[in-house]
């Protein structure tokens, strides 16, 4: 008999893959996680029973996430990743060679953990001198740093969908991104995913309502990620300054998705997109 993992992108849509086995499953005191090998993209790690990354796509998410904020920033010194347990966006960050410091907040030590110990390829950066993780809410962390000295200059949420009860929800406020954009050096830049737009239209409409009040630069861009519904999955991005739009650096050899021309068309939005979008000045 087939086993299948059924995820529902909303209430009239679901997903499913096939899977080999369950590999592991575990209630920490945050979430529920489980690891699954599925056939097409291999080892999957869902949380509280959303697919989060696979190991079959992974490099798409990851690459946009970080590279696009990174390679558009004049000089990327310090990182501050809030989320990020599975190690994959780390492991892009840390490819570019100017960031000198990265501090990863992450408020689930078992998610690091379970990265640590079944998907070793994003994992693989989590021993870099460079890297500071810290255990703790990712917003509170943030309310604490806005009034401190040391600020940020790129800043990346990888943090789990808004929806329902689940630690990410409280990254997607107001006084979320108020905190943000204190937590930036001057000519900061700030990013965190959207979702997919043709099911979670609402969280990309009142992201780039909200950060295009606060930051004088709001954008968003997109990229096809199989895992995640529909294929489509959209970023948004807070700027003091640069223009996201435009590389100003070479990427990292050995992408597997992120090109210059990628980089560039990633901004330009189909009419369905541009009406979700909150923001004139976009």
């Amino acid at each position: 008999m087939s086993l299948w993992f059924f995820e529902s992108a909303s209430p009239a849509h679901k997903l499913q893959w096939k899977v080999k086995r369950e590999i592991y499953s575990v209630e920490s005191p945050f979430q529920h996680i489980q690891v699954l090998e599925t056939e097409q993209f291999g080892m999957a790690l869902i949380l509280d029973g959303i697919m989060q990354t696979t190991l079959g796509d992974e490099f798409i998410y990851h690459e946009m996430l970080a590279l696009i904020p990174l390679l558009s920033h004049p000089d990327p010194r310090k990182v501050l990743i809030i989320g990020g347990g599975d190690g994959g966006l780390s492991r892009e960050v840390l490819r570019i060679p100017e960031v000198q410091q990265v501090v990863m907040v992450e408020i689930d030590p078992a998610v690091v953990d379970v990265a640590r110990r079944f998907f070793p390829h994003h994992t693989e950066a989590l021993n870099d001198s460079r890297l500071q993780i810290l255990f703790e809410d990712g917003a509170s962390f943030l309310s604490r740093q806005a009034s401190a000295e040391e600020k940020f200059d790129v800043i990346l949420v990888d943090s789990t969908d808004p929806e329902g009860d689940g630690p990410g929800r409280f990254l997607y406020t107001p006084e979320f991104h108020a905190d943000v954009k204190r937590a930036l050096n001057v000519g900061g830049v700030y990013v965190q995913h959207t979702g997919a737009p043709f099911f979670n239209p609402d969280v990309v409409s009142m992201v780039s309502a909200d950060v295009g009040k606060k930051f004088p630069v709001c954008q968003t861009y997109w990229a096809t990620v199989p895992t995640y519904p529909g294929g489509i999955f959209t970023f948004t991005a807070g700027s003091l300054g640069p223009d996201l739009k435009k590389p100003l650096r070479q990427a990292p050899s050995e992408c597997q998705w992120y090109t210059p021309e990628i980089h560039r068309l990633a901004f330009s939005l189909p009419p369905y997109f541009q009406k979700l979008i909150r923001n004139p000045g976009h």
